[in-house]
């Protein structure tokens, strides 16, 4: 049989070491009875005794069979039964593709799971935000050290505004669990709001050293990571976290797909800052050639910039791009007519 590559990466908590107990001897029986020959886990590196919880810190590889991946995710989604919070992904890779993926979750009618699934699920309806805070209250209160709720309601009350309260809650989810991206990402966010740039790429920074590229918020981090350091005017280092992100290919179901036209326009102005001039008119026709992209620059503004590299580089062609854009209105780019006329 074909040797196929495994990634888990996640974390499963039970709470209390009697429930913890409870969940080794239910692994072990499991194995012994159905499992023996195909599941591929010590226990020793799957379980963290100190902390009560299934974790793999970062990511965890393993090789075999389909039949080794299946049993796998059926030992993964037996233990979840059993778990307060968390969450396992897991992958499947043949010839460097994700042929499949399984997101393992708690599942279940505790309080605890139900009130943080329903907050989490009205986090993202604009209108029923309120509706989600209290849900993560109550999932909270069940369980105070519940690091998804703090992240979730951060989440909301940034949403909301409410900048103070979301970076107090990203940071109680951090002090819980600091292995996950997410409060990573979301509290540079709020740095970011708050043009409080460095703050932001330091968060961001963590966040990609947190996931895997297999994940999205990986790409997303690098690619803002990159937007704060153009922020503060640092173009090299700017240049290679957008060169990283435009260096991926996504699908049109990966959140970062629509981003492109943007990210290769910002990779082109920092070429263009730092004097690679003839690269940074690369990245403009990349960029011009993708029709639509989330908050990505309107042609002209293109046109302009793709003007002013081609000006830089000497090419006769530049004065082109320039009379476009200042005709349709960009007045730096009729400033700069009039003065190389």
């Amino acid at each position: 049989m074909e040797e196929l590559k495994f990634i888990f990466k996640g974390r499963l908590d039970f709470g209390n070491k009697r429930s913890f107990d409870n969940v080794l001897n239910m692994y072990e029986w499991k194995i012994t009875n159905h499992y023996k020959k195909d599941v591929q886990f010590e226990e020793e590196e799957l379980f963290d005794m100190d902390q009560f919880c299934l974790c793999f810190p970062r990511s965890f590889v393993l090789r075999g069979t389909k039949k080794n991946f299946h049993a796998n995710h059926k030992i993964l989604e037996y233990m979840a039964e059993f778990a307060l919070l968390g969450q396992l992904e897991m992958w499947m890779i043949e010839d460097r593709k994700v042929i499949e993926y399984h997101l393992v979750e708690p599942c279940g009618d505790r309080a605890v799971i139900s009130q943080y699934t329903k907050g989490k699920k009205l986090s993202v309806s604009e209108g029923k935000r309120e509706e989600a805070i209290v849900a993560l209250d109550n999932a909270i209160q069940k369980y105070e050290n519940h690091a998804q709720a703090y992240e979730r309601r951060a989440f909301v009350n940034t949403m909301m505004k409410k900048y103070h309260e979301a970076i107090r809650d990203y940071t109680k989810s951090i002090n819980i669990y600091a292995g996950s991206p997410d409060p990573y990402y979301g509290r540079a966010v709020v740095h970011k709001i708050q043009e409080n740039y460095e703050d932001a790429a330091n968060d961001f920074d963590t966040s990609i050293k947190r996931s895997i590229p297999l994940q999205p918020i990986h790409w997303k981090s690098r690619r803002r990571k990159g937007e704060c350091l153009m922020e503060i005017e640092n173009f090299i280092d700017a240049e290679k976290e957008l060169k990283f992100f435009n260096s991926r290919k996504y699908t049109e179901d990966n959140p970062n797909f629509k981003y492109r036209k943007k990210s290769l326009f910002n990779q082109g102005i920092c070429l263009y800052e730092v004097g690679k001039y003839k690269e940074a008119i690369d990245l403009f026709d990349s960029s011009l050639e993708i029709e639509e992209g989330k908050g990505a620059p309107i042609k002209e503004e293109l046109l302009y910039r793709r003007g002013l590299a081609r000006h830089k580089a000497g090419l006769p062609d530049f004065k082109s791009d320039l009379k476009k854009a200042a005709k349709a209105g960009i007045k730096e780019a009729a400033a700069k007519l009039e003065e190389v006329s």
